[in-house]
């Protein structure tokens, strides 16, 4: 008669969700739970005392799986959580979460356990989700292009009327001086028309802000070349600028151009709205968790509290002059890389403005995946690389990490969302995996089974 104790074992293993073998140090099946021939469409009662080598199937879709099996029997490899696709015998496809342990006594394998989690509808729902939120980006992104097309149209309209009228006015003007009248009306109408060709002009730029072309980008240098900028900028302005910096080491995959310009429109703003002759800034660096945060204060006049809500709407300004679109282009170009931006007063007067980046724009489009955190430095992946004597240049970061995971015997990850749970280090695609960045030449090889060379 079963001890207690081997009736509660019986009924976990009958009752286990997931699937759970047990191979004992001969290499035989000692255990198969229910779930487990469910899972493999084998009848787990068909694998108990069987050689582990019942596992192997020769499909080709089950080559990771196989593989998996072997290296934990054979080799003693434990992993955890490495995703893998399996087709049964009847040729239903599941993908699943594998889990091996080895035991050892007294420095000799003990068995080997596998657990294995289906993850196939996760799987699909994470894949139908990304094509849904695939094709939202591409809706969105043809509606902004439609209005930027229908915002340059209008303004090239307007653009030659208001030319024509600011330089008749300019003549007209000329002509009232000349004859000795009344210039006032005429230079009213010739600084209006002005005013209108530099509202065009600000519709245009707004309009023609470009997509992000992505490089590693060290802030701190940007930084630098921002400030310096701006000092030239002060000296039109007959003002002096002076900056405090506090910079660290940070570098990601961003566009420097359009980082660069957003934070000298910051700037430009702080130089533009202070009251005094020297303008003093402070600007910091520095990794905050998961991404970057970068910070302007200045101490100029800050910003009314009413007003916070309105200052990244386009052609909002308390300035007498000017089009109001500084923070709007700088909100812009945060948002193209899935950034961060807000203005708040700083602490003893003036105001500070706070850009949070990511490594890459990637992670700003889904920071928490249901597993947790997740964050992939390219810099990381190339030392990883050379670690394993692995050249990934011309890779996308996600062909770059296939490679790394090949070479290191795991399952190349093609989802979101499980993927960091494989037990890999680096194993950590963004939400958006699909939008990828080069880490060097152009040239780019896909994982179809080896990556022997260009696609």
């Amino acid at each position: 008669m079963p001890s207690v104790r081997q009736i509660l074992v019986q009924n976990v293993i009958k009752f286990l969700p997931v699937g759970l073998i047990v191979i004992d140090p001969k290499g035989d099946v000692m255990v198969a739970s229910p779930s487990a021939g469910v899972l493999l469409g084998i009848p787990a009662e068909s694998l108990e005392g069987k050689n582990w080598r019942t596992l192997i199937r020769p499909e080709s879709a089950n080559e990771q799986f196989n593989r998996n099996v072997v290296d934990a029997v054979e080799k003693g490899r434990a992993f955890r959580h490495c995703l893998t696709d399996y087709q049964c015998p009847d040729g239903q496809p599941r993908r699943f979460s594998m889990t091996a342990s080895c035991a050892e006594n007294g420095g000799k394998r003990a068995g080997v356990t596998f657990l294995l989690d289906d993850v196939t509808a996760l799987y699909r729902s994470r894949e139908r989700e990304t094509a849904i939120l695939r094709e939202k980006n591409r809706l969105q992104y043809d509606m902004i292009e439609s209005l930027n097309n229908l915002a340059l149209s209008v303004a090239h309209q307007i653009r030659n009327p208001a030319a024509a009228i600011g330089g008749f006015s300019l003549k007209l003007l000329r002509e009232h001086k000349e004859r000795h009248l009344p210039t006032e009306y005429p230079d009213i109408i010739f600084q209006e028309a002005r005013r209108l060709e530099e509202l065009v002009a600000a519709v245009v730029r707004l309009s023609s802000l470009p997509h992000p072309r992505l490089t590693a980008l060290p802030l701190a240098g940007l930084v630098e070349e921002a400030t310096a900028r701006a000092e030239q900028a002060a000296e039109s302005l007959h003002k002096r600028f002076e900056c405090s910096l506090s910079l660290e080491d940070v570098e990601i995959v961003a566009d420097g151009s359009l980082l660069g310009q957003a934070l000298h429109e910051i700037l430009l703003n702080a130089l533009e709205f202070s009251g005094r002759d020297t303008v003093r800034a402070a600007i910091t660096l520095a990794r905050r968790d998961d991404s970057v945060l970068l910070a302007v204060t200045d101490d100029g006049p800050g910003v009314r509290p009413d007003l916070l809500s309105f200052v990244f709407d386009p052609f909002f300004t308390t300035k007498a002059r000017g089009a109001g679109i500084g923070l709007t282009l700088a909100r812009r170009a945060v948002s193209e890389h899935n950034g961060e931006i807000d203005v708040r007063p700083a602490e003893g007067g003036g105001t500070t403005v706070s850009m949070r980046l990511f490594d890459t724009p990637e992670a700003g489009l889904g920071r928490e995946a249901f597993c947790g955190p997740m964050g992939l430095d390219v810099r990381e992946i190339k030392t990883k690389a050379r670690e394993l004597g692995l050249d990934v240049t011309g890779l996308t970061t996600i062909d770059a990490v296939r490679a790394i995971q090949k070479k290191e015997g795991f399952a190349p990850c093609f989802a979101w969302g499980v993927h960091d749970r494989c037990g890999q280090e680096l194993c950590a695609f963004r939400r958006e995996c699909v939008k990828t960045t080069r880490i060097g030449d152009v040239r780019r090889i896909t994982y179809g089974g080896n990556n022997d060379g260009p696609a």
